[in-house]
C-alpha cells in the first residue's frame, strides 16, 4: 500500500495488513484518526436510535444538530488517515535528499525542517477533532437513548486514544524542529487540548458508571 492509502474503497482488512507491515505508512497517526472517526461514527449510531423513540419527542433538532456534528468530524477524521500518511512521506521524502554539497545539505536540512511542520499539522488536526467527538459524546450520553450508553462510552474511549496519538505524534514531529518559538506554541496547544479532553473524559466516565448502576 502507498502513501495514498488508505482510499475509502479500501477494505478494513487491507487498511490493518498494511498498518503491521514494514512499511513507515500507515502508522500510528493515521490509526489515531481512524480511532477519531470510529468514535464519531459510534455518536451518530447513539443518536439515531434515540430519534423517534418514545421519551425523546420534541428533541429531533437538537439531536439531528448533535448527528450532524458527528458525521461532519467522522468525514474530516477519515480523510486525516491519509493525510497523516502523505504528510510523514514528505518527511521520509526530505531525508532521501542528496546532501554530497554544502548546498545540497543546506536544501536538505530546509526541506526536512519544513516538511517536519507540515507533518505536525495532520496529528494536530487528529487531536482537536476529537477533543469535538469527546464533548459529541458527552452530549451523547446525556440526551441519548440509555441503552446505548455503552456504546457512548465507547465512543469516548476511542476519542481519548485518538487524542493521546495525535499529541505524540506532534510531538515526534516537535523533537526534530530547530524553530523553537514554533515549537513551544504547539506545545501550549497541545497542553490545552489534553487538558480539556481529561476533564471531559472524567466528567463521561463518572457519569456513565452512575448511569449504568442506576439502572
Amino acid at each position: 500500500m502507498t502513501a495514498e492509502a488508505p482510499k475509502e474503497e479500501t477494505t478494513l482488512v487491507q487498511f490493518l495488513d498494511s498498518v503491521a507491515g514494514p512499511n513507515a505508512t500507515p502508522g500510528g497517526g493515521s490509526v489515531s484518526a481512524l480511532a477519531g472517526s470510529l468514535g464519531a461514527a459510534l455518536v451518530e449510531m447513539v443518536i439515531n436510535l434515540t430519534m423517534g423513540k418514545k421519551g425523546f419527542e420534541g428533541k429531533e433538532a437538537e439531536l439531528q444538530k448533535i448527528r450532524e456534528e458527528a458525521r461532519s468530524c467522522r468525514e474530516a477524521l477519515t480523510a486525516a488517515i491519509a493525510q497523516d500518511s502523505l504528510a510523514y512521506q514528505a518527511v521520509m521524502n526530505a531525508f532521501l535528499l542528496p546532501k554530497k554539497t554544502d548546498e545540497e545539505k543546506r536544501k536538505r536540512k530546509g526541506e526536512i525542517q519544513h516538511a517536519l511542520k507540515k507533518a505536525a499539522d495532520p496529528p494536530l488536526f487528529t487531536t482537536a477533532t476529537s477533543l469535538k467527538v469527546m464533548k459529541l459524546c458527552q452530549e451523547a450520553v446525556e440526551k441519548g437513548n440509555p441503552n446505548t450508553i455503552s456504546d457512548a462510552a465507547v465512543g469516548a474511549l476511542l476519542a481519548d486514544a485518538a487524542m493521546g496519538g495525535g499529541i505524540f505524534n506532534v510531538l515526534i514531529n516537535l523533537s526534530a524542529l530547530e524553530d523553537k518559538h514554533f515549537v513551544e506554541k504547539m506545545k501550549k496547544e497541545l497542553q490545552r487540548l489534553e487538558a480539556e479532553g481529561e476533564a471531559i473524559k472524567k466528567i463521561i466516565l463518572t457519569r456513565i458508571k452512575e448511569k449504568i448502576n442506576c439502572q
